[in-house]
């Protein structure tokens, strides 16, 4: 069985916003200790690593499971479940429970081709990176889902000593001290390189619309092949409901299950998975305040076609 117990620190939501750690003028939660975040300078990057950034609740499992059905022609039950930190944990965290030991260092040892996660802001990520190009897999979302989305998971947390307000989220969510760094800033650091031939943007919003040609384009940018069958497998078990059956199956399997499926072991990676779930909580005055910025900051970008 994998001991992967939950630092004392984490045990409580709030934490994810009051025990921070500040590198370079970017805040983390408490699982990317100082020693970790000044490994990312030296890690040793491969050119057939596959990273997938994120920002925090912009549907990092979702594309995860794309990525792995695709890798098997969407024969969901090849796809190995092994709890990789690698995977679970993001390339600037700590191993549980004493974090001392980073997701880095295990990566080290593993075989290529690696393929890990990052909700690393594009500047802080390691430097060969951009130099080595491997491929970047980036997913974004619209910022009030991604504010709600994250509410909820927060909040999905039974260790919880009481819920954490609406407000609270909010307000760090919009401010510099968000957790990874501000949406806007995050977003659009990545949107500078969407034509690297290393990197493939894709936002949440065309994955919901037309998922089929998102698998499409994946596949020439990774280099995979995927069948016309196996893409109506992957459309199938890559649904919310298709992976809620997989997670189900995974937890089932085995006491570690859960270490897969839920962050800590605790709280559901999957949520509701929607678009425009935002409304039930915005105020208005909120709304127009992130529907200001997003004119402001997305203006002739081409994002703010999709977000305005």
């Amino acid at each position: 069985m994998v001991e992967l117990k939950v630092p004392d620190f984490m045990k409580d939501s709030h934490a994810i916003f009051s025990n921070v750690v500040e590198y370079e003028g970017i805040c983390f939660p408490a699982v990317a200790r100082p020693h970790i975040l000044k490994q990312l300078k030296t890690f040793e990057v491969r050119e057939d690593d596959l990273i997938l950034a994120t920002y925090p609740k912009c549907g990092t499992h979702w594309m995860m499971e794309v990525i792995f059905l695709m890798q098997h022609d969407g024969h969901v039950d090849k796809i190995p479940r092994n709890v990789n930190p690698a995977l679970h944990g993001g390339l600037s965290f700590g191993v549980p429970p004493d974090m001392k030991r980073s997701v880095m260092e295990s990566l080290a040892t593993q075989p290529s081709p690696r393929f890990y996660i990052t909700h690393l802001p594009s500047q802080l990520l390691p430097p060969q990176v951009w130099t080595k190009k491997p491929k970047v897999v980036y997913v974004t979302r619209n910022p009030k889902d991604a504010c709600n989305s994250l509410f909820r998971f927060a909040n999905a947390n039974p260790m919880n000593k009481e819920p954490i307000p609406w407000e609270k989220i909010y307000q760090n969510f919009m401010s510099k001290r968000a957790v990874f760094g501000n949406w806007f800033d995050h977003t659009l650091a990545y949107w500078e390189h969407r034509n690297d031939e290393n990197v493939c943007f894709v936002t949440f919003e065309e994955m919901k619309k037309d998922i089929r040609s998102v698998i499409r384009r994946l596949e020439k940018f990774l280099g995979v092949t995927v069948t016309d069958d196996g893409l109506e497998r992957i459309v199938e078990h890559c649904s919310l409901e298709g992976m809620k059956k997989t997670y189900a199956k995974v937890e089932a399997a085995s006491p570690d299950g859960v270490h897969y499926t839920r962050a800590f072991g605790q709280i559901p990676f999957l949520q509701k998975g929607v678009s425009g779930g935002w409304k039930a909580l915005f105020t208005d005055e909120q709304r127009d305040a992130v529907d200001k910025m997003v004119k402001e900051r997305l203006a002739g970008t081409g994002l703010d076609a999709i977000y305005n």
